[in-house]
């Protein structure tokens, strides 16, 4: 077990405990991504462990990374702005990128571009909602705000992939302690989203149930 495998599974049963009742949809959905997440990682460690290839089963689940991730920005922008078209229109972009990708090197290799592209549009996303939460005239409590800090993970976490994506070429020859430091800097940007995202589903519970 890996420390971000055990990290993605504490924020699976925390979004088990938190949202698992939540009226919200979207709110809702985020239990069964990190489970699916949790099983991927598991099962990437598995064919990693065996010597098999498992770029393939990430290329599964950037499809669900995708969908997922843009229903719950639809979620948190759809407070400010009608988001379904800026959000249906990604999905679709995304969708050309990754038929691109499969059709120029085949299924079993990693899609390399449509990931670089889906971390900046939730980059744009991310931004977008906070300009929209500065311009907000109501007061938020913002260290009780689930979409707040659920905004804030994807935002670093999407930002500091698609840094290490644009100089990849340069630090994949980089080692650190028998890793590739590129191992080091993406588990550091998953605790973090993981940390922030779990803070969300305990915020969100604390907003659901005071309004109960």
């Amino acid at each position: 077990m890996s420390v971000i495998i055990l990290i993605e599974a504490a924020c699976f049963i925390i979004a088990l405990v938190s949202l698992i009742k939540d009226a919200n949809w979207a709110w809702r959905s985020m239990v069964l991504f990190m489970l699916i997440t949790y099983l991927t990682e598991i099962t990437g460690k598995l064919l990693r462990t065996g010597h098999h290839s498992n770029q393939w089963l990430y290329n599964v689940f950037l499809l669900f990374e995708a969908g997922f991730t843009s229903f719950m920005f639809n979620n948190v922008l759809s407070k400010y702005i009608n988001s379904k078209p800026l959000i249906i229109g990604g999905l679709g972009f995304l969708l050309a990128l990754y038929t691109y990708d499969i059709v120029s090197h085949g299924f079993f290799v990693f899609n390399d571009i449509t990931a670089t592209v889906m971390s900046v549009v939730f980059v744009i996303y991310s931004f977008y909602y906070y300009y929209l939460l500065i311009k907000d005239e109501h007061y938020i409590d913002l260290k009780r705000s689930a979409a707040f800090w659920w905004v804030a993970g994807s935002l670093f976490f999407y930002f500091g992939s698609t840094a290490v994506n644009l100089f990849f070429t340069f630090l994949q020859n980089v080692r650190v302690a028998g890793h590739n430091i590129t191992y080091f800097i993406f588990s550091a940007l998953s605790a973090f989203l993981y940390a922030c995202w779990s803070y969300s589903f305990i915020c969100r519970k604390w907003q659901t149930t005071s309004k109960n």
